[in-house]
């Protein structure tokens, strides 16, 4: 039997992408700084240390030996990093040859954070440490060392509902509409998602989305 791909996860939160891959056929592991959220991605079964990609590989470089990944995953996670070219550095060291990294960043460079200003809901200070347009990330990317695949502009309004509700709170605090509108971007329902679909592909199409999902 030909051994199971090997998938590394940054920011793995409570494991539901993991799942995924398990479910795919690939063997998982994955990193969550939050101790309280790693602990129940733990629980599913899922290999989770807990701290940053360096903290993590120098605890164990074993585990995280060079050349050991066949793919490393990071949703939404490089805006948050200090220093992403360290990181992403080290990803690279673990990723076997012609292995991908593929990550999700806020796209600092699209029309709503210009139309939406300080409200932009990606914005998210402080824990936002760091934001990125396509130009930046290619220039990043090919300094780290990788090839982009593919750049793509998600499907996606989150971020344009989550600044109409940050906006309505600032004015309006009284009303409830705004807080509502920010925690549907947690959750949003299946209704209000195909009735923006419209929206979404349009702003994807032309390149303007809110959201980035490179492959290299």
């Amino acid at each position: 039997f030909a051994p199971r791909p090997q998938a590394l996860e940054l920011g793995c939160s409570h494991g539901a992408f993991l799942i995924q891959l398990r479910e795919l056929g690939w063997e998982c592991l994955g990193i969550e700084p939050a101790a309280e959220v790693a602990s129940r991605a733990a629980e599913r079964g899922f290999d989770v240390r807990v701290g940053s990609l360096e903290e993590v590989v120098a605890a164990d470089p074993q585990t995280f030996a060079r050349s050991s990944f066949d793919a490393v995953f990071a949703w939404m996670v490089i805006e948050h990093l200090h220093d992403p070219v360290a990181t992403l550095r080290l990803a690279r060291e673990l990723l076997k040859p012609g292995g991908t990294l593929s990550f999700s960043v806020p796209n600092f460079g699209c029309w709503e954070r210009r139309a939406c200003g300080r409200f932009w809901y990606a914005l998210q200070l402080p824990t936002h440490f760091l934001h990125f347009t396509c130009s930046s990330l290619r220039r990043l990317l090919k300094i780290i060392g990788f090839e982009l695949v593919e750049l793509i502009h998600q499907r996606n309004v989150n971020n344009l509902i989550g600044s109409v509700g940050l906006w309505l709170r600032t004015k309006f605090p009284r009303w409830s509409l705004g807080e509502r509108l920010i925690r549907w971007t947690d959750n949003p329902s299946a209704l209000a998602l195909c009735l923006l679909a419209p929206i979404a592909r349009l702003l994807a199409v032309v390149r303007q989305a809110g959201r980035l999902t490179l492959v290299a």
